[in-house]
């Protein structure tokens, strides 16, 4: 074989082995950003948790701090996009697992007194793929975090509600 019948076959080769690469590298990048995004819903469910066991039962400020933004932006995560307060699902607890109904009721027993957890659910999210062709949404699973109740929000000596 002489060197001009063999310059076709270099791109040939190239082209599957480039393709083979490329699909490897963007696997790889693609699986990098799903383990991302799931450690952080993962932190998103617990930080919220932990909010809601301190800061007063009716602060809004409570699910916008959970998704990594301001207390004053209301809009999409700052660092997960898509990431919205509708995916986050508030919950209070009492000592048996059990849905408090009326929270924010500081004088009955099935209300602000009843209450034992905080329960923070981060559910419906779905993961959008960038690789070409593969435009494929994965609805991830979700993301729970359950903490005792602290302050919530409350001075425990006067009662007065302090804010977060």
């Amino acid at each position: 074989m002489n060197k001009k019948n063999m310059q076709g076959l270099y791109v040939v080769e190239f082209a599957f082995v480039g393709l083979l690469m490329f699909i490897l590298l963007f696997g790889v990048v693609e699986m990098g950003r799903v383990y991302f995004t799931v450690n952080a819903l993962d932190e998103a469910a617990r930080r919220g948790a932990r909010l809601a066991a301190v800061c007063n039962i009716s602060d809004p400020v409570i699910l916008r701090r959970a998704i990594f933004n301001a207390a004053g932006d209301a809009g999409t995560s700052q660092l997960i996009t898509d990431l919205t307060t509708s995916n986050l699902v508030l919950t209070y607890l009492d000592e048996n697992g059990a849905v408090v109904a009326n929270p924010s009721d500081t004088s009955g027993v099935n209300g602000f007194r009843a209450i034992r957890y905080v329960q923070l659910s981060l559910q419906n999210f779905v993961f959008n793929l960038f690789i070409p062709g593969f435009g494929v949404p994965i609805t991830l699973p979700t993301f729970r975090a359950t903490l005792p109740r602290e302050s919530l929000g409350r001075h425990s000596d006067s009662g007065e509600i302090t804010p977060c």
